[in-house]
């Protein structure tokens, strides 16, 4: 676990707040913005998972970086000229 994971969790349990206030008053726009904040807060715990996996198998992870770097480079595109 990280900095990313827990704040992200943080940021979406008050997301879930701000949303559930929200709904009990009728504030869309308190609503949009706890749904905002909790896309964030997945965001992060996502981006934190994926440190936690890279620590974790640095071999692995530099291999499907590569694979992901040929691909958004053109690898996968299919281009035969030569």
């Amino acid at each position: 676990m990280n900095i990313d994971t827990v704040a992200g969790e943080g940021t979406n349990l008050k997301g879930r707040f701000k949303e559930s206030l929200g709904d009990a008053v009728g504030d869309r726009e308190l609503q949009r913005d706890g749904a905002a904040d909790q896309v964030s807060g997945s965001t992060r715990k996502a981006i934190g998972a994926l440190r936690d996996f890279a620590r974790d198998q640095p071999v692995v992870a530099a291999a499907v970086a590569l694979v992901v770097g040929w691909a958004l480079l053109g690898g996968l595109r299919g281009d035969t000229r030569r």
